[in-house]
């Protein structure tokens, strides 16, 4: 069992890791593509950025769990926010800054916003919950015996937040200040990889 558990988390980890490699690369340069293929890749990153980026919940910056371009939100949850969604959103804007979709002044300001918005949203020994009330930081339950930390969920955010360490470590001065805030981010490991170890026994 103990060495199924090394061997789990040593490939979490490596995947993790192998998620903030770098985005410098263009898709031709993977493979060879036609202009058309080339073409509808970077409409589909445009329009991925886009989501994330217009259709962000404004005081957090982070992507909201449903978006209703009508506006009109029968469940009364327009404001509230995924933390695993954001992390996608989070590598959206780099890819959007590599691409040119836009400046990566514009992208660092909308990072900033977003990991001042999670230094003081709800955490449970480091995790954030699954949703989130954007304008307050403060648990939307995601169930009944569910409204605590969402392990998963903040897996996909630390991710996000990995990349962007990485992407402006060497940068600016106000880009190495974004970095360092992504250092650790106050995570309980010894707790939240006894509770990972629990849940990948209970199945």
């Amino acid at each position: 069992m103990k060495a199924n558990r090394s061997l789990i988390i040593s490939a979490f980890l490596f995947l993790l890791f192998a998620s903030c490699n770098s985005l410098k690369k263009t898709t031709s340069d993977l493979v060879n593509v036609s202009k058309e293929e080339d073409a509808l890749y970077t409409l589909v990153q445009h329009k991925t950025f886009q989501y994330f980026w217009d259709g962000a919940e404004p005081n957090s910056g982070m992507a909201r769990e449903r978006f209703h371009e009508d506006g009109i939100y029968p469940a009364d949850d327009k404001n509230v926010v995924t933390s695993g969604g954001s992390g996608f959103g989070v590598m959206a804007i780099l890819a959007g800054i590599n691409q040119n979709f836009i400046t990566r002044e514009q992208g660092r300001k909308r990072l900033e916003k977003i990991v001042g918005f999670l230094q003081k949203a709800d955490r449970f020994h480091g995790a954030w919950s699954h949703w989130i009330y954007g304008e307050t930081g403060k648990v939307k339950p995601f169930g009944k015996k569910d409204d605590g930390g969402d392990l998963v969920e903040t897996s996909f955010m630390l991710q996000g937040l990995l990349c962007v360490r990485q992407y402006f470590q060497n940068g600016t001065t106000e880009e190495k200040n974004l970095a360092k805030k992504n250092d650790f981010y106050g995570l309980n490991i010894i707790f939240l990889e006894a509770s990972f170890a629990k849940l990948l026994m209970s199945y």
